[in-house]
């Protein structure tokens, strides 16, 4: 393949709040995004990316993707978990389960046609290429696809990256082999620290800090730079320079986010700059025990899952004592008090259970409470960052208004 061009599709709808701030190719599973699973397997091909517009000041690698390009073009979906290199032959499209997984085109064909943006894929079907029905892929269409192929990518991508031989001096008790642990640079852990790997690896990054009474089970990722308080941590997925403590089983967390006290997160799928409150729990298993339903575009979707959690998008905080039930969504940069029994939309102050009127959350003070967040991390406010959340608050305007949200100031009590 002489060039890698990989896209997102209509299905990005799927996952947001999420894919507000991203698209659906950065979303994490395991050590990586899904866009760097597919480059681990290009290491030397020119890559390009296409995305929705709003999106390219933050995300795009190259200044464009036009027809000067030379050589052949190989299209990846986006929503693809890459395990192996693709063997693709001959030109065409190839589908999985009636979705365009890849589409390779040779440089004379690329070059007669004007399909550079990612709304216009659906295009290459009228253009008369052969089309393949291929097996063995995994590809994400849910949020609880992605954090049910996390441990399997924290097995598979720990055998790939973690083959030299440890010579961490950290004294931590190790349930199972000690060769499926792994310890970065500097890595500090004080006594009665616990990693059971008997059900899969536990990786930690450089310059993490561990403390006392922490117990991590495997299949575990932990990035750089983060904080493990005293806790439960089993089979998940922590990105670099989080703060995590209490109980979290089987979650996703993106960089720069907290939830260092005590309570739950289970099954959930956890955006950036997110900060849980002390108490903040959710539910991830019904009372019945049946499958959880979860909204999409306003539609109920039972998400054939006993046990799911919750999706929190980027920026959103919770106050002490939040409790989430099963198959909820908190919209991007939402504030939530109390018990959250629905979707919570975007740019919204919500306390329902409190008795209190739901409020919009005005965009300056969204600009603000980012920006003291990351100040404290030594990440200041960009100019490009800055607008693609005005973009979002524009978006979301119609989320809050169907959801009764109003522009008075926000009160409880």
């Amino acid at each position: 393949m002489d060039n890698i061009c990989i896209f997102e599709d209509y299905y990005y709808e799927n996952f947001l709040p999420l894919t507000y701030s991203r698209p659906v190719f950065e979303l994490r599973c395991g050590f990586n995004t899904l866009r760097e699973k597919i480059e681990f397997f290009f290491p030397e091909v020119p890559l390009y990316l296409l995305m929705r517009d709003y999106l390219k000041p933050l995300f795009l690698k190259k200044s464009s993707f036009d027809k000067n390009i030379k050589g052949s073009v190989l299209y990846i979906n986006g929503r693809i978990i890459m395990k192996e290199k693709p063997n693709l032959r001959e030109e065409g499209i190839y589908y999985f389960n009636n979705e365009i997984v890849f589409i390779y085109l040779k440089e004379r064909t690329f070059n007669s046609i004007n399909i550079l943006e990612f709304k216009e894929i659906e295009k290459f079907k009228e253009i008369g290429l052969k089309e393949f029905n291929i097996s063995n892929i995994t590809i994400i269409k849910y949020p609880w696809d992605i954090i049910k192929e996390n441990g399997n990518e924290i097995k598979r991508e720990f055998s790939i990256n973690c083959l030299d031989e440890q010579n961490s001096s950290i004294d931590v008790d190790i349930i199972g082999d000690k060769k499926l642990v792994y310890i970065g640079k500097d890595v500090e852990a004080e006594k009665h620290i616990v990693f059971d790997v008997r059900k899969g690896p536990v990786y930690v990054g450089d310059n993490t800090d561990i403390r006392a009474f922490s117990r991590i089970a495997g299949p575990t990722y932990i990035g750089k730079k983060c904080l493990i308080k005293s806790g439960r941590i089993q089979e998940c997925s922590i990105g670099n320079t989080c703060k995590v403590g209490g109980e979290i089983e089987e979650s996703i967390f993106h960089g720069y986010s907290n939830k260092q006290h005590y309570g739950f997160i289970g099954h959930s799928y956890i955006g950036e700059w997110v900060n849980l409150g002390a108490g903040t729990s959710n539910s991830d298993l019904k009372d019945t025990y049946g499958n959880i339903k979860y909204k999409i575009a306003g539609k109920s979707i039972d998400s054939g899952q006993q046990f799911f959690g919750c999706v929190i998008g980027d920026n959103a905080k919770s106050s002490i004592g939040t409790l989430i039930y099963t198959g909820k969504k908190i919209g991007f940069a939402a504030h939530i008090h109390g018990i959250i029994s629905e979707d919570v939309p975007s740019f919204c102050m919500w306390a329902k259970s409190l008795g209190s009127k739901t409020s919009e959350l005005f965009f300056d003070s969204a600009i603000t409470t980012y920006s003291r967040a990351a100040e404290r991390r030594g990440v200041i406010l960009t100019k490009e960052y800055e607008e693609l959340m005005k973009k979002i608050f524009d978006f979301t305007k119609d989320e809050r208004k169907t959801c009764d949200v109003y522009s008075n100031k926000f009160s409880i009590g």
